[in-house]
């Protein structure tokens, strides 16, 4: 295998990828979970202590897995309030518009048939 070709091709996709970097974050946190838990593992200690130590470092994994968990809950919930009170502000605008919409209109027809009327009463009058 040329893998000076490989590294290149994967240097050259690596500079013309998008701004997302997700991946390369999730893979670096992974990286340094597995190296921790190998340097746990071949450290000179008993057996007893690297369990305790390993399930001490996952109960501490998991619980910000799920402070992070409702970190995000927080500002999805947050935001979501924010975008009720917006659509709500925005109904309330248009009905505003509509209500005063129909009104101007209400009162142009009434002024169009009070103007209709009085000129048919003038008209029957002159007759």
């Amino acid at each position: 295998m040329n893998y000076k070709k490989l590294i290149s091709n994967r240097v050259s996709d690596l500079s013309s990828c998008s701004t997302d970097k997700s991946g390369a974050v999730f893979a670096l946190l992974a990286g340094l979970s597995v190296g921790a838990v190998l340097g746990i593992l071949f450290a000179p200690d008993s057996g007893k202590n690297t369990r305790e130590k390993i399930s001490d470092k996952a109960l501490d994994l998991a619980d910000n897995a799920k402070d992070s968990l409702h970190s995000i809950k927080d500002m999805v919930s947050y935001g979501k309030d924010g975008l009720v009170n917006l659509k709500d502000r925005f109904v309330d605008g248009v009905k505003g518009k509509v209500k005063s919409a129909s009104q101007e209109f209400n009162d142009f027809r009434n002024s169009e048939l009070s103007k209709a009327n009085v000129t048919t009463t003038d008209n029957d009058e002159n007759a």
